[in-house]
């Protein structure tokens, strides 16, 4: 119930037929049918499916509704969620770093049309916060640009500290997009239930490390409208 639509992709258009799935860029953003977002995998926006899991897991503690008995409840559960894919294990040859700098671009361009959208109502500007659980040890140029021009546009940038287990504030081994240093990013490490342990996997560092959040045994929405930890 929490997922984003997008305005431009939804609802009439001027001949009566519904603009969702339609198979044209209606809102002529460059992405056809990005009705709840955009898989830079597939390069489309009809098949947001999550055959990996964790994306699901993640959406349901950051938005799960909860609203009924039985229903697990997220930490915001009147977000709004924007679903940009770029990682499917059973889609061979992805290139991962590509679909995520391009899901980073996307999110910057659809911030700004929804800033448009909310001022020409006298509304305030969007809050867009971007969560982001990938990542890897090698520098990218391209992937910190993009994070830093987020960051431009006034989006915040959640990102997974790793899980080499190894100290991030040494040379040769930071982990990446959390360790680019940029003022916009905020690093989060996993802690055990009691908040008193780094997990055995998780990466630390006193200077390149923000935030420690429960990250064990944690019991959230799975793919097929299930729950699991």
């Amino acid at each position: 119930d929490n997922l984003w639509t997008n305005q431009g992709e939804s609802g009439k258009d001027k001949y009566g037929s519904s603009k969702e799935f339609n198979n044209i860029d209606d809102d002529a953003n460059g992405y056809i049918d990005d009705v709840h977002g955009y898989s830079f995998v597939q390069n489309n926006g009809t098949d947001l499916t999550d055959n990996h899991s964790h994306g699901t897991h993640i959406a349901g503690i950051i938005g799960a509704r909860g609203t009924k008995s039985g229903e697990s409840k997220g930490v915001c559960p009147n977000v709004s969620l924007m679903i940009l894919k770029y990682y499917d294990p059973k889609v061979p040859n992805t290139n991962n770093l590509r679909n995520t700098v391009e899901s980073i671009k996307y999110a910057v361009k659809m911030k700004d049309q929804l800033d448009k959208l909310a001022k020409a109502k006298g509304g305030p500007s969007v809050n867009m916060i971007i969560n982001y659980s990938g990542g890897g040890t090698e520098f990218s140029q391209e992937e910190h640009d993009a994070v830093q021009l987020a960051g431009e546009h006034g989006i915040l940038f959640v990102a997974a500290a790793g899980n080499e287990h190894s100290n991030s504030d040494e040379k040769g081994k930071h982990y990446y997009p959390a360790d680019y240093g940029l003022t916009n990013i905020i690093s989060v490490t996993a802690v055990n239930k009691t908040e008193t342990t780094v997990l055995p996997s998780s990466n630390y560092g006193v200077r390149s490390v923000d935030l420690a959040a429960p990250g064990e045994n944690i019991y959230s929405t799975v793919p097929g409208g299930g729950y699991n930890l």
